[in-house]
């Protein structure tokens, strides 16, 4: 299937760039609620619906607990709500701690479907030629760091199936020990392989199966246009020293659709495969 995570690695990164930068540096809570919206709905088919609802808890705690702090160490606002020990609590501060919560849980799910959809064989395609060193670390990283959990658990579970009479202490040092052992020898052991397979030598060649075709120019010119729309229209909200909503114009509202037509694309992309992906299996 032609789905979204099999388009260019240079179209996905720069995908990945506009939504995570917007929604990072613009504090409007109508595009980080688009933003937000177009993450989960991608994540939730990439991943599943269960595993991004279980998620959500931890994300949703994590909003409440920076809309509920930034008020008590800002009290910046002119509307005060009530004084702890002498220090105002302002709806201002509590409404930009909300805005400041949603647009990291909505950064942070973009993180997640970019860390599903970007393999270490991308990282090396994007990053070898410009540094081969700095690719390298990025795919060990993402290869041995799962590697390293997976390793953990399964050697708790053999201490689990053995019986061991062991401290809870003990046998979680016992466990890292050995999972750092392993990864010693691991790193060794390629590090041998890459020396006799010429890594580092010059004029060595790079193999990619990444083609860019001219179905990866044209989704990165549209994503890029509409990013560009919403940059040119945005307008922001101010929250010091009054809330003060986003003044509406044709600009803005195009800027508003703009956006939230490109934080659907990977959703509607992965909607409009799946459904030929159907349509194709009933007709053999």
């Amino acid at each position: 299937m032609n789905t979204f995570r099999n388009l260019h690695p240079l179209t996905l990164l720069c995908y990945f760039a506009f939504m995570i930068v917007f929604s990072v540096f613009n504090f409007n809570p109508i595009y980080l609620a688009l933003s937000l919206f177009g993450a989960v709905m991608y994540a939730a088919v990439i991943q599943g619906a269960g595993v991004v609802l279980r998620s959500f808890v931890g994300y949703f705690a994590m909003f409440l607990l920076i809309a509920v702090t930034n008020p008590l160490f800002s009290h910046n606002g002119a509307t005060a709500l009530f004084f702890i020990n002498d220090n105002r609590v302002t709806l201002e501060a509590l409404v930009y701690g909300a805005v400041l919560g949603l647009a990291i849980v909505a950064a942070l799910y973009w993180f997640r479907s970019f860390n599903e959809v970007f393999d270490s064989e991308k990282y090396r395609f994007i990053f070898g030629r410009i540094s081969p060193g700095l690719g390298l670390v990025f795919s060990m990283i993402l290869r041995f760091v799962p590697e390293l959990v997976r390793s953990f658990r399964d050697i708790k579970s053999a201490q689990r199936a053995f019986g061991s009479n062991q401290g809870r202490v003990k046998r979680y040092l016992g466990s890292f020990s050995a999972v750092i052992t392993q990864s010693l020898e691991n790193g060794v052991i390629t590090s041998d392989s890459m020396n006799a397979r010429g890594f580092g030598l010059k004029h060595r060649g790079l193999y990619s199966r990444f083609r860019f075709t001219l179905y990866d120019g044209v989704y990165l010119g549209v994503a890029a246009v509409l990013f560009s729309i919403a940059c040119i229209g945005a307008r922001g909200f101010e929250y010091y020293p009054y809330i003060k909503p986003m003044e509406f114009s044709a600009m803005s509202i195009l800027s508003v659709c703009a956006f939230g037509a490109l934080s659907l694309i990977p959703f509607i992309f992965e909607v409009k495969e799946g459904i030929k992906w159907r349509i194709s299996v009933s007709r053999i």
